[in-house]
C-alpha cells in the first residue's frame, strides 16, 4: 500500500470512528436520567409573607407523570388564607391557585437534569368583607426552568425560575403592586429516607411574598 492510500484509509477509519462516537453521544444524551423520577405525588404545607395582609398560610399538592423518557405533566392545587383590613374592617380571605403544565427534562450529567415548562394558571380568591376586591378571578399562563440534581445518594436539590402572566395584585398589595412583580425564584432541597418517601424543605420568591414550605413525597 502506498503512502497516498494508506493516509487516505486512515482519515477514512479515523472519520468513521468520528462518527460513531458522536452517534453514541447523542444517543446517551437522549437516554432519561435513572437518578430522577418524574413520576411522584406530593403534599406540603406553605407559608407566605403578608404585605397588606397578615402572613399566609396553607396548603400544596403537587402531582406529576411522566409521558416518555423526556417529557412529563405536571398539576398544582394550592390554597392560602390571611386576614385582610379594608376601611378599617377585618376579615379572612382564602386565595386559592390552580396550574397545569407540560414538562420537558434532558440529562446534564449522570445525575442532574435541566428542566423547561410551560402551562396554564388560574386564580381564585374568596372574602368575607362585601364589596372586597379580593374575589376576582384571575388567569393566565406560566413558564419555567430549572436544575434537578441527586447529589448524592439520599439527597436531591433543585433550582429554578419562572414567569407568570397573571395579574396578582388582587390578592397582594393592590397600591404598591408593580407589574413587574411577576418572575418566580426559588430552591428546594430534599433528603429521601426510603426509595418511595421523601421529605423536602422549598423557599421562594413569588408574587405573594417570600414562601417557604415543608412537603412530603411519594415516588411510586
Amino acid at each position: 500500500m502506498m503512502a497516498g492510500e494508506f493516509f487516505e484509509y486512515g482519515m477514512i477509519t479515523m472519520k468513521k470512528a468520528l462518527f460513531l462516537a458522536l452517534m453514541s453521544t447523542i444517543g446517551l444524551s437522549a437516554q432519561a436520567n435513572d437518578k430522577l423520577s418524574y413520576d411522584y405525588w406530593q403534599f406540603g404545607y406553605i407559608h407566605s409573607e403578608g404585605e397588606l395582609t397578615s402572613d399566609k398560610t396553607g396548603f400544596k399538592i403537587d402531582l406529576v407523570g411522566s409521558f416518555n423518557e423526556s417529557t412529563y405533566l405536571r398539576y398544582i392545587a394550592q390554597e392560602q388564607t390571611a386576614d385582610i383590613w379594608t376601611d378599617n374592617v377585618a376579615g379572612e380571605v382564602t386565595a386559592k391557585e390552580y396550574s397545569v403544565a407540560l414538562g420537558w427534562h434532558t440529562p446534564m450529567g449522570r445525575s442532574t437534569d435541566f428542566f423547561a415548562e410551560v402551562g396554564y394558571l388560574k386564580q381564585d380568591a374568596e372574602g368575607i368583607i362585601p364589596g372586597d376586591t379580593y374575589g376576582n378571578d384571575e388567569d393566565g399562563y406560566l413558564a419555567n426552568i430549572g436544575i434537578r440534581s441527586r447529589f448524592a445518594a439520599n439527597w436531591e436539590y433543585t433550582v429554578f425560575a419562572g414567569y407568570r402572566d397573571i395579574d396578582f395584585s388582587p390578592y397582594v398589595d393592590e397600591v404598591n403592586h408593580e407589574d413587574d412583580n411577576d418572575s418566580v425564584y426559588g430552591l428546594e432541597t430534599r433528603y429521601y429516607f426510603s426509595k418511595l418517601w421523601s421529605v423536602g424543605i422549598a423557599v421562594s420568591e413569588e408574587a405573594t411574598g417570600l414562601t417557604s414550605g415543608l412537603n412530603l413525597r411519594f415516588t411510586p
